[in-house]
C-alpha cells in the first residue's frame, strides 16, 4: 500500500507540474497578444510611412495629449522612391515597423506582409459605416488589410481666365461637354502645331496621371478593370463587355481618350511635343488639367499669378453614379510586427474619428470618415475635395510597375494607327491577364490570431 501510495504521490506531482506549465504557457501567450492579466498597457509601436515626419510628429504629440494610447507611438518617414524596398528589406531582417502605411496600388503586393484586422476587432459593419466608401478596397474574407487613413481624389483644375477669354462661363460637368468646347479653347498656329490647349488627354508620356484618368474613364463607363472572388481573389475582368451593353465600355472609353490627340479630329489639342499636363497647366496654356487634390498648394506656390479653380472630375451624361479616381493610403499591421496587439490598437486609434479629425486640419485632404464633418463653407476647393472623396473609387493593382506598359499600350498603339481601340482593349485584357497569373496576388494575407482590441 505505501509503495502504492508513494506511486499515486508521483504521478500526481507530474500532473500538476504539466498543469502549471500549461498554464504559465497560455498566461505568456495572453500577455502577448491581449496584455497580461487585463493590462491596458500598448507598448512601444513604429509607424512606417512617406508623410511629412513633422506633420505625423505633430499629429502624434497632439494626440498623446489626451490619449494615452500614443504615449510610445513613433513615426519613421521613408523615402517614397525606396520605400517598398525598405520594407521589404526590413521585415526580412526582423527590423522593421508594426505599422506601415500602404496605398490601395501596393495594398496587392504586400497582402502576404499584412496580418489582417480581423472582423472580431473591427466589423465588417463598423468598417464600411465609418470610412467612406473606397475604403472597402481593403476588404478581404479574413478581415481588413489595412485601417483607411488618408484619401487623395482626382479633380479637374480649370484656368479661370482661358475659360472667361472663350466666353465659357463655367467648367465642363460632363465628358461630352469638351467636344464643344476644345476647338473654343485649342489654339493652333499655321503648322497645326498646339499653342494652346484645351485638356491634356489622348497621350500616354506627358500626361500627369494618365493611368488614373483612363481608370477613372474606363469605371465610369462600366468597365471595374478587376474583381474579387469569394475566397479573396483578384482578378482581371478588363474589357469584358456586360450583357446586352450596346458598345464595349473600355473601348468607348478609350477610343475618347484618344481623340483629343488625333490631328484630324476638331477635339485635337494635344500631341507628345508638349510639355507635361502640370507645368502646361501652371504656365497659363492648358485651360483644364486632370490631378489630385493634393497638388492644389504646389499649384498655387509655382504660379502665383494663375487664376484657377477645382471641379468634379466630369460624368458620362445619364449616368446615376458618379465616381472619379482616389488614391487611398491605410494603416497596416506588418505580419513582422514585435507588438501586434498594442499596433492594432493604435492603428484604430489613429484612424478614429478625433485623429482623422485632426488630419482634415493638418494636411489639406478630406477625411476619410463619414463621421468626420469639416466646415467648408469659407473654402471652395475644399467642398469640391470632400465632394469627390465620396464618390472616390479605385481599382486593386497587382503591380503598378507591371500594369503601367499594359494601359500606355493601348494608348500607344491607337495613336500610331497600329490598333483601333477594340483590338487595342482585347490585347490589353490578355496581357492583363498574363499580369495576375505571373504575380498570383491573391489576398496572400497572413492569418496570424490577434485578440480583440482592449
Amino acid at each position: 500500500m505505501a509503495r502504492l501510495s508513494m506511486k499515486m504521490s508521483n504521478f500526481q506531482l507530474i500532473v500538476l507540474a504539466l498543469f502549471g506549465f500549461f498554464i504559465l504557457l497560455g498566461v505568456g501567450v495572453f500577455a502577448a497578444f491581449g496584455g497580461l492579466l487585463g493590462s491596458s498597457s500598448i507598448g512601444p509601436v513604429v509607424i512606417w510611412g512617406t508623410e511629412d515626419a513633422n506633420t505625423m510628429n505633430d499629429l502624434v504629440a497632439t494626440l498623446k495629449s489626451s490619449d494615452k494610447t500614443f504615449a510610445n507611438v513613433t513615426y519613421v518617414q521613408k523615402d517614397a522612391g525606396s520605400y517598398d524596398a525598405s520594407l521589404i528589406n526590413a521585415m526580412a531582417s526582423g527590423s522593421g515597423p508594426d505599422l506601415f502605411m500602404v496605398s490601395q496600388d501596393d495594398v496587392s503586393s504586400f497582402a502576404d506582409k499584412i496580418t489582417p484586422i480581423p472582423y472580431s476587432a473591427v466589423s465588417e459593419g463598423e468598417f464600411t459605416n465609418s470610412y467612406i466608401d473606397e475604403g472597402q478596397i481593403f476588404l478581404a474574407p479574413n478581415g481588413a488589410l489595412a485601417l483607411p487613413f488618408l484619401i487623395d481624389p482626382l479633380v479637374m483644375y480649370t484656368n479661370r481666365d482661358l475659360f472667361a477669354s472663350a466666353g465659357i462661363a463655367a467648367p465642363p460637368t460632363y465628358w461630352s461637354d469638351f467636344l464643344t468646347i476644345a476647338p473654343k479653347l485649342t489654339s493652333l498656329d499655321q503648322s497645326n502645331n498646339v499653342q494652346q490647349s484645351a485638356v491634356a488627354l489622348g497621350t500616354w508620356k506627358n500626361i500627369d496621371h494618365a493611368k488614373d484618368i483612363l481608370s477613372t474613364l474606363f469605371m465610369q463607363a462600366g468597365d471595374p478593370i478587376v474583381s474579387r472572388s469569394q475566397t479573396g481573389a483578384i482578378g482581371p475582368v478588363f474589357g469584358q463587355a456586360p450583357a446586352n451593353a450596346p458598345a464595349n465600355p473600355a473601348e468607348s472609353a478609350l477610343r475618347f481618350y484618344t481623340e483629343f490627340a488625333d490631328p484630324g479630329k476638331t477635339t485635337y489639342s494635344w500631341n507628345n511635343a508638349l510639355s507635361s499636363s502640370e507645368t502646361d497647366f501652371v504656365n497659363g496654356n492648358l485651360a483644364a488639367y486632370f490631378g489630385f487634390a493634393s497638388e492644389y498648394a504646389t499649384i498655387a506656390a509655382r504660379n502665383p499669378n494663375l487664376s484657377f479653380t477645382v471641379s468634379v472630375v466630369p460624368q458620362l451624361m445619364g449616368n446615376t453614379t458618379h465616381l472619379t479616381f482616389g488614391t487611398m493610403t491605410g494603416v497596416a499591421l506588418a505580419r513582422t510586427a514585435r507588438n501586434p496587439q498594442g499596433a492594432l490598437t493604435v492603428a484604430e486609434h489613429l484612424t478614429g474619428q478625433q485623429a482623422i479629425s485632426l488630419v482634415a486640419q493638418k494636411i489639406f485632404l478630406p477625411p476619410v470618415r463619414r463621421d468626420v464633418v469639416i466646415d467648408t463653407s469659407s473654402n471652395a476647393a475644399s467642398a469640391v475635395f470632400v465632394q469627390s472623396s465620396l464618390i472616390a473609387r479605385a481599382w486593386l493593382d497587382p503591380a503598378p510597375s507591371l500594369t503601367d506598359p499594359v494601359f500606355e499600350n493601348m494608348v500607344e498603339e491607337v495613336l500610331s494607327g497600329a490598333q483601333d481601340p477594340a483590338s487595342a482593349v482585347a490585347e490589353g485584357a490578355q496581357a492583363l491577364q498574363h499580369v495576375f497569373s505571373e504575380t498570383s496576388s491573391g489576398s496572400g494575407a497572413s492569418s496570424v490570431p490577434i485578440s480583440q482590441t482592449p
